[in-house]
């Protein structure tokens, strides 16, 4: 029973950890500077807590992290194929998608580690470097910016600019206001 009940907050903690996204995963490293895994200060918490070794909830973290990452991708890629045959998006666009996800996927867990060794400015700036870098890929590859939540991983099914989670640019925002402004 009490396995069962750890099993069970563990899988819990990783599903919140996993909607929380970057902000768990900062503060995670934040509060721990050394280590290399963004989730680490948790899996000590919940190892400590429940008398667990480290390696073994960690283990449980990373299945269920993997395991989110395997569901996201067919999310992304039914959505993808919707998209596709609605017109919204053409195949060779699809595919783009697809293949910069993969490489942003890449570039993040290569870069899970120096991130956490950033201060706040620092980590905000190159964020804001990697944003504009992939708003100006998705303008060179004419796919609009409102497909950014399939790039990116967002796995809350937020849909286009304003929604949570998405940073619109200034001229999505004005749009947008002007959009509401002219329907009132």
């Amino acid at each position: 029973m009490k396995k069962q009940l750890i099993a069970a907050g563990v899988t819990a903690s990783v599903a919140i950890a996993g909607l929380t996204g970057l902000g768990l995963a900062s503060a995670a490293t934040q509060n721990s500077g050394s280590d290399t895994h963004p989730m680490s200060s948790l899996v000590s918490a919940i190892a400590t807590k429940f008398n667990l070794k480290i390696a073994d909830v960690q283990a449980v973290f990373d299945e269920q992290r993997s395991q989110m990452e395997v569901k996201r991708t067919e999310e992304v890629k039914t959505e993808l194929a919707q998209l596709v045959k609605d017109g919204k998006l053409t195949q060779t666009q699809a595919d783009a998608i697809t293949t910069k996800r993969a490489e942003l996927q890449k570039q993040r867990e290569a870069n899970r580690a120096s991130m956490g060794n950033k201060t706040d400015t620092d980590r905000h700036a190159v964020m804001e470097s990697e944003r504009t870098a992939l708003d100006n890929w998705f303008s060179d590859n004419n796919i609009s910016t409102d497909y950014r939540y399939l790039v990116l991983g967002d796995g809350h099914g937020h849909r286009g600019p304003g929604a949570p989670g998405q940073t619109m640019s200034s001229s999505e925002s004005s749009s947008s206001t002007s959009n509401v402004t002219s329907n009132n």
